[in-house]
């Protein structure tokens, strides 16, 4: 394993275990105060423990190599990763919109205030931790999945402080005529939670459901190409030259259609060619798989 894939592996296992153990505080302290809110940011730290140790696994067998039975490697196993991540979370934000739509209509729940400061300081505490622990490691090495943990920990860092900040509101309420909020506050905060990120499970099962049936990546990853390789067309001596562009997980797969001016090439004139435009391709994304097919446009 590389020194980039030790790192990454590192980051992943503390993320995972912070995780955990964010899960089992809030799972505990909702227990106790009867918060819904707190036991959503509790079940939401279970999923992305969960996750982070199936993302474990992936990157392992990414790191591996091809075999028999999968000849192009275990990239598309990520994106299949990213599309159960994306429909955990789903199931989980509607679970909670129905369950606390139901406890609003009944007449609310009053919460114990005074357990949730307890709870969103040490949440708040611990997501920062992660968050510091995954760009760390995003840093040294560009691993998607560590991008991913570390907007997951910014977020949910968010979350937990915004929580914090309407149960400090809902406590200076309390003895004002304003006071009866805080049977309701807890449930408006789940739905206008769940509200809010519903969108982000379905970016990325769309995400995921896209690159497992190979369709064509977003605009950012081919630009790039384009503006590096296309230009070249005069060099490479073709009268037309064109990019297929498609994404499995971390795996950029560039087939290049190459229609020379000339009726013959060499073999060892096209292998040329062919380095050429896989080192450039690398500069563009380094993790790119570089095809090239000479094509002649009738």
């Amino acid at each position: 394993m590389s020194n980039s894939n030790l790192i990454e592996d590192k980051a992943l296992k503390r993320s995972m275990v912070g995780a955990l153990l964010l899960a089992v505080w809030g799972i505990v302290m909702a227990s106790v105060s009867g918060s819904s809110v707190i036991l959503l940011d509790g079940m939401f730290n279970l999923i992305s423990g969960i996750m982070s140790f199936f993302s474990i696994e992936v990157t392992r067998l990414i790191s591996g190599k091809d075999t028999r039975e999968y000849p192009l490697g275990y990239f598309a196993f990520e994106s299949l990763f990213v599309l159960a991540k994306g429909a955990s979370i789903l199931v989980l934000l509607l679970m909670a919109l129905y369950a606390n739509i139901g406890v609003l209509l009944s007449g609310g729940r009053e919460p114990i205030l005074g357990l949730l400061t307890i709870y969103v300081a040490v949440a708040v505490l611990g997501c920062v931790v992660l968050y510091l622990i995954s760009r760390k490691g995003f840093k040294q090495t560009g691993s998607e999945i560590l991008q991913a943990e570390t907007k997951a920990w910014l977020v949910n860092a968010v979350i937990s402080g915004a929580i914090g900040v309407a149960f400090g509101i809902t406590m200076l309420l309390q003895g004002t005529s304003l006071g009866w909020i805080d049977r309701y506050i807890d449930q408006i905060l789940v739905i206008v939670l769940s509200l809010l990120f519903i969108k982000d499970p379905l970016v990325l099962m769309k995400s995921g459901i896209k690159e497992l049936l190979l369709a064509a990546p977003q605009g950012q990853y081919v630009k790039p190409f384009q503006e590096k390789l296309l230009p070249l067309k005069d060099q490479l001596h073709a009268r037309a030259l064109d990019l297929d562009i498609i994404k499995t997980g971390r795996r950029l797969w560039l087939t290049v259609r190459l229609d020379p001016r000339d009726d013959e090439i060499k073999i060892d004139d096209f292998m040329k060619v062919k380095a050429k435009l896989s080192k450039l391709a690398r500069e563009v994304y380094e993790n790119t798989q570089t095809e090239v097919i000479l094509e002649r446009n009738l």
